[in-house]
């Protein structure tokens, strides 16, 4: 009986993951593409000085469960694949509604565990010198297909699994000593580099800056934690001036987060002070000064508790927006219906109403729970509950209402799941901590 038991525990968290999945869709000739698991990924990455080139040969071992054809993403082109040994052709396919595309693993498989192989090259956000390369995944929430599949092979945002970086620097001429700012486990010889990541990271989890070495001004140092334990801090920036006080500034929001939230979840924290919005990864940021209050805030809620789909995404934006407004209350919500959590299944962006309309929808929150601690004592709730784990939307609404002891269906429906706002703003489309960058601006942060 405990041999049974066990194994039924081990089967539910092995599907955890993709029972958060949109729905598996139907191709030609009755046959199907299949949302699958990543259990790992091992990736082996090339920069060659010489020609100026960055190639990328991806290992994946995934389960499917049921007949199908798999599906993954990768923006860039592929060069060739391999699954189970075996050479395949993989292709670019939209879902149902076209809301997004995927790449298609063109073989059916049977259920169970598999090995996919994947070479491609990536010209996104690299910048070689003479003598060094800046290369970076920089990834957004607020467009299609941004995350680290821009860059190497990765599942989808609902997905959680181990990713290693193998990182090599080739050229026929001599090379600078480069490093590396991650938010992984670095261990580096010479110019060869290995990152571990976490197995709860997702698509969006991934923090990675290589450079030259010595190049960026750099402060690191230990933060205690309130629960007693430490973490290092890497606090860099394009230079020096921009640099002075950020130590003291990162402190003092850390200490205010952790009062309000509980712990840092993460093993390290790495800001990057690029002087231009900000964008979140777990347990690190890309941000300015003005943004860093923010960024911080979404390693509790965007990668710390985070965002199943792009219908769920609004939540921590709104969670974030409403800290920066101050905690604010509110007897009612000022706009009249918005559809930020309705969209089709497959939406992998955030709706920016998430800002405006959604941080004001927490400040009602925050009103209604005023008699039993507010939202804020929800939240930490929440994040002890939920960190490092994926959430839903209507998981939110469930934990919400068992934590008041009343139904928030109404105001969920009309303000959540309703109709288009009909009072869009600026600021719901263009927020200043998030503004969306051109390529040569995401090329100056390198």
């Amino acid at each position: 009986m405990k041999w049974i038991l066990l194994s039924l525990i081990l089967a539910t968290t092995a599907n955890a993951n993709i029972s958060k999945a949109p729905q598996n869709f139907n191709l030609k000739n009755n046959q199907k593409a299949i949302f699958v698991d990543f259990k790992r990924v091992d990736s082996q990455i090339v920069y060659d000085l010489k020609k100026e080139t960055v190639s990328a040969v991806t290992t994946i071992e995934f389960e499917s469960f049921e007949k199908g054809f798999p599906l993954f993403d990768l923006v860039p082109n592929i060069d060739s694949a391999t699954l189970n040994s075996h050479s395949v052709s993989i292709k670019e396919i939209a879902s149902p509604d076209r809301a997004t595309s995927y790449k298609l693993v063109n073989i059916e498989t049977a259920p169970g565990t598999h090995t996919l192989i994947i070479k491609n090259q990536f010209t996104s956000n690299v910048k070689f010198s003479s003598d060094y390369v800046s290369s970076a995944f920089w990834m957004s929430d607020l467009s299609d297909r941004t995350y680290i599949e821009k860059y190497i092979p990765s599942n989808i945002e609902y997905d959680q699994y181990h990713l290693t970086l193998d990182i090599k620097l080739s050229s026929s001429q001599n090379i600078s000593q480069h490093e590396i700012y991650t938010n992984g486990q670095l261990v580096e010889a010479g110019n060869n580099f290995k990152i571990n990541f976490p197995e709860y990271f997702t698509a969006s989890s991934f923090f990675f800056h290589m450079t030259k070495k010595d190049r960026l001004p750099t402060e690191r140092f230990t933060y205690t934690s309130i629960n007693g334990k430490t973490f290092p801090v890497v606090v860099y920036a394009k230079s020096s001036w921009s640099l002075s006080g950020k130590k003291k500034k990162v402190i003092k929001i850390l200490d205010e987060l952790e009062g309000k939230l509980g712990a840092w979840s993460h093993p390290t924290l790495t800001v990057y002070i690029a002087g231009q919005g900000g964008m979140e990864y777990s347990g690190a940021t890309i941000t300015s000064s003005s943004a860093l209050g923010h960024e911080l805030t979404h390693s509790y809620f965007a990668r710390g508790v985070m965002p199943v789909d792009g219908n769920s995404g609004w939540m921590d934006e709104a969670i974030a927006s409403w800290r920066d407004s101050g905690y604010k209350e509110a007897s009612k919500p000022t706009f009249s219906s918005t559809s930020m959590s309705a969209h089709s299944q497959y939406k992998r962006s955030t709706d920016r109403k998430a800002y405006s309309q959604g941080a004001n929808f927490m400040a009602y929150l925050n009103h209604e729970l005023k008699s039993i601690g507010g939202l804020i004592t929800f939240l930490k709730d929440m994040h002890t509950k939920y960190t490092h784990s994926n959430i839903t939307t209507h998981l939110f609404k469930k934990e919400l209402e068992q934590f008041s002891g009343r139904d928030f269906t109404k105001e969920f429906n009309q303000y959540i799941f309703g109709k288009k706002s009909i009072r869009e703003t600026k600021f719901a489309l263009n927020n200043p901590y998030h503004p969306k960058l051109t390529e040569k601006q995401l090329l100056d942060l390198l």
